[in-house]
C-alpha cells in the first residue's frame, strides 16, 4: 500500500491569480496559443543523488513542461553559418532563437530542476503487520533563466513524500520506484508555482517586465 504525501504551498498564488483573472472562465481560451518557450538545462544535484535519479528529473520536468499548452520547445531558428568557431556558432545560435522567440512574441526561458533534499527511512511494521515501513520525501526546485541574458525569471518549490509497506528484500528497489513518483509529484508542484507566478506577472517578452505609461 502506498501513501502519497505532498504538501502545498499554492494557496496564496491562487489567490493572487484569481484575484487578477489570470484563472478566469476565459484561461482555457488564453492558454490555446503557447506563451513560453523552454529548454531544458542539467539538473543541480549533490554527489549523493543517484545519476538515475537525476536523468529522470529531468525526464520528468521536459514531460511536464510538453504536457502544457502554454509551453512550446520545439522553436526551430536559423542554423548559424558551419564554418564559424565554436563560440560563435553559440552566440549566433542564441541570437537566432532570440530572433525567432521575439517573432513569434514568446517568452523563453532555460529551465532546470535542483535537488534541495532527498529522504529515505525504514521504520519497524506497523502492529499486525510483518513488513516494514519505507517512506521516502523529496524536495525540489524548479527555476528558469531568460533565454537572451541568462536573468534568473522565475522559480518554484515542490516537495512530495510517498510511504509503502514492503518486505526488507525489495527495499531497494521499493525505495527507487518511491522516490520517482515522489519527484515526479513535487516537479508538478514546483511547475505549478512557477507557472502561477509567470501568470500574474506583466511580463514582455524574454522576462523584460512592461513599464504602465
Amino acid at each position: 500500500m502506498r501513501l502519497s504525501i505532498r504538501p502545498s504551498a499554492l494557496a496564496p498564488l491562487l489567490a493572487a491569480a484569481l484575484a487578477a483573472g489570470a484563472l478566469g472562465p476565459s484561461a482555457p481560451a488564453l492558454a490555446a496559443a503557447p506563451k513560453y518557450f523552454f529548454q531544458l538545462r542539467d539538473v543541480k544535484a549533490g554527489p549523493d543523488i543517484d545519476p538515475a535519479l537525476k536523468d529522470y528529473a529531468g525526464e520528468a520536468l521536459k514531460a511536464d513542461l510538453a504536457a502544457r499548452p502554454e509551453w512550446a520547445s520545439d522553436i526551430q531558428a536559423s542554423s548559424p553559418e558551419a564554418g564559424a568557431g565554436a563560440e560563435a556558432r553559440a552566440e549566433a545560435s542564441a541570437e537566432a532563437l532570440k530572433a525567432e522567440l521575439d517573432k513569434r512574441k514568446l517568452r523563453g526561458f532555460n529551465v532546470t530542476v535542483r535537488f534541495e533534499e532527498v529522504r529515505k527511512e525504514v521504520k519497524p511494521p506497523k502492529p499486525g503487520s510483518r513488513f516494514n515501513q519505507l517512506a521516502v520525501n523529496v524536495r525540489l526546485t524548479v527555476f528558469g533563466t531568460t533565454v537572451a541574458e541568462e536573468k534568473l525569471a522565475f522559480s518554484g518549490d515542490g516537495e512530495a513524500g510517498m510511504e509503502a509497506e514492503v518486505s526488507e528484500k525489495r527495499v531497494e528497489k521499493e525505495s527507487m520506484s518511491l522516490t520517482k513518483d515522489a519527484i515526479k509529484d513535487a516537479i508538478k508542484q514546483a511547475v505549478d508555482q512557477a507557472v502561477l507566478k509567470l501568470s500574474v506577472v506583466q511580463s514582455g517578452p524574454h522576462g523584460a517586465k512592461k513599464r504602465k505609461k
